[in-house]
């Protein structure tokens, strides 16, 4: 009696909680009230959402019309919004795999009968020692024992979750499916990459460990890429409680940042820009601050989205980068307009020019660290060694996002009022002379360096800030 008053007790704790977040979503939303409304009524119908849930999926597996319908046009409605949040970014890919394919061609039929024959698979039952169904699984414990894989710090959990492949009901999980999917991936490739959350470390290992128990040439064959949840510096977000920021939301708020202190640096220096070039500008700044912030990020480490550092024009930001850029472009630009104007002779070739006029360490400090350094950079971040499983390789896009910074750190510093003066003055007393020839090809490679790593980082260099 007592259990059951405890459990009593815990399910209506359980249905205040809903019917909480439920008030919390319909006082946030009210435009999606009548949405709301009708979504619920509907559920309310179903007398057990559970149940009606499974027959649904199973209904899916086995190609019947009404539910291939239903499955597909939500698949595909969610696709399609988010393809047009990648838009936003010139983000695209080549293909797009249904999953559910798969079943329906045989190939998880094919796969499960092969697998039904290992000694680690475990048939479902509707009556398990506990007296309740199960599904089948795949015992990876005793595998991991059997075979002398690690365990411990960097290996495998001594005792392993199993790996279910079917429900009591005999539909397939997920994972199961993505078995047969990373099998299928790799019969094209020599190494798959999946790049998923962190919250699937264990399910994506679980995975690559199944392809090494079926065929043991899989492993090493294909690596989960990690990552870790962005975080917002201000407010909370709640799967749980369907409190979310939108990613076009946090766009249009970072571009609304991005329009005011462009808006106003371009009044300071008196720039009048028309509004298509002004909207190309601030659109390609502000992308490129969401892709900066992103990527300059371990993928082992939360991301804090902070919109004013992610703007910032001063360090570490995408805006502190393309600036430095643009100024080179500018300088490189008046250049060029002094020769076409005859105020100043053409440069000499390449080859020809005498280097040794670059009599400022702070020049050579910059040719050595970064312009040779930058394919090193390039290497040490995208052709990392591969560890043996279940390590995960360590990709590192953040180390070209630092590499860019300090560069443009120290580039910023370099030629300006206070440093080196490339270009002649007026009055002629500063800047020019036979050094300013081998200068501005110096320049040139710094703005390449500096324009190839934006583009690594699918950040599109600007003429103009």
């Amino acid at each position: 009696a007592a259990v059951e008053a405890a459990e009593g007790a815990e399910q209506k704790k359980q249905v205040a909680e809903y019917i909480d977040i439920f008030r919390d979503i319909y006082e946030r939303s009210p435009e999606h009230n009548a949405c709301f409304k009708l979504v619920l009524s509907e559920i309310l119908k179903v007398p057990d959402i559970k149940v009606a849930s499974g027959e649904l999926n199973l209904s899916y597996e086995r190609q019947e019309p009404e539910a291939i319908k239903i499955f597909r046009k939500m698949v595909i409605d969610n696709l399609c919004g988010t393809q047009e949040t990648l838009d936003t970014y010139g983000v695209k890919h080549d293909a797009f795999d249904f999953e559910s394919e798969l079943g329906w061609e045989g190939s998880n039929d094919k796969f499960l009968s092969i697998m039904k024959n290992s000694p680690y698979f475990v048939p479902q039952t509707q009556c398990n020692d506990q007296g309740v169904p199960q599904g089948a699984y795949f015992n990876f414990t005793k595998f991991i024992e059997d075979q002398g894989l690690p365990t411990g710090k960097k290996g495998y959990q001594k005792e392993y979750p199993p790996l279910y492949v079917l429900r009591p009901d005999g539909s397939t999980l997920y994972t199961f499916r993505d078995v047969v999917y990373s099998f299928k991936k790799a019969s094209t490739c020599d190494l798959a990459l999946n790049i998923i959350c962190s919250e699937q470390d264990l399910a994506q290992q679980k995975v690559a460990l199944a392809m090494c128990a079926m065929n043991p040439e899989m492993r090493g064959r294909q690596y989960h890429v990690s990552y870790d949840l962005v975080r917002l510096t201000t407010g909370k977000m709640s799967g749980r409680r369907g409190r979310y920021l939108l990613a076009d939301d946090l766009y249009a708020e970072l571009k609304s940042v991005i329009v005011e202190k462009m808006r106003t640096r371009f009044q300071e220096k008196g720039e009048e820009l028309s509004p298509e070039l002004f909207e190309r500008i601030t659109h390609e700044v502000a992308a490129g601050s969401m892709k900066y912030a992103l990527l300059s990020c371990s993928c082992h480490v939360q991301i804090n989205f902070d919109i004013a550092k992610v703007t910032d024009f001063e360090d570490a930001s995408a805006p502190f980068i393309l600036y430095n850029s643009t100024r080179l472009t500018s300088l490189i630009n008046k250049f060029n307009t002094k020769v076409e104007g005859g105020e100043i002779p053409a440069s000499p070739p390449v080859e020809e020019m005498d280097f040794s006029l670059m009599d400022n360490n702070v020049e050579w400090a910059l040719l050595l660290d970064y312009v040779l350094n930058f394919s090193n950079t390039l290497k040490l971040a995208a052709s990392v060694p591969l560890p043996e499983p279940p390590q995960l390789p360590d990709y590192g896009t953040h180390k070209v996002c630092d590499f860019l910074n300090y560069m443009v750190r120290a580039l910023s510093s370099y030629y300006g009022p206070k440093g080196v003066r490339i270009l002649p003055t007026p009055d002629g007393t500063m800047g020019g002379g036979p050094a300013m020839y081998p200068r501005i090809y110096f320049c040139q490679a710094l703005k390449q360096v500096i324009d190839n790593g934006l583009k690594l980082l699918m950040i599109e260099p600007l003429e103009k800030m």
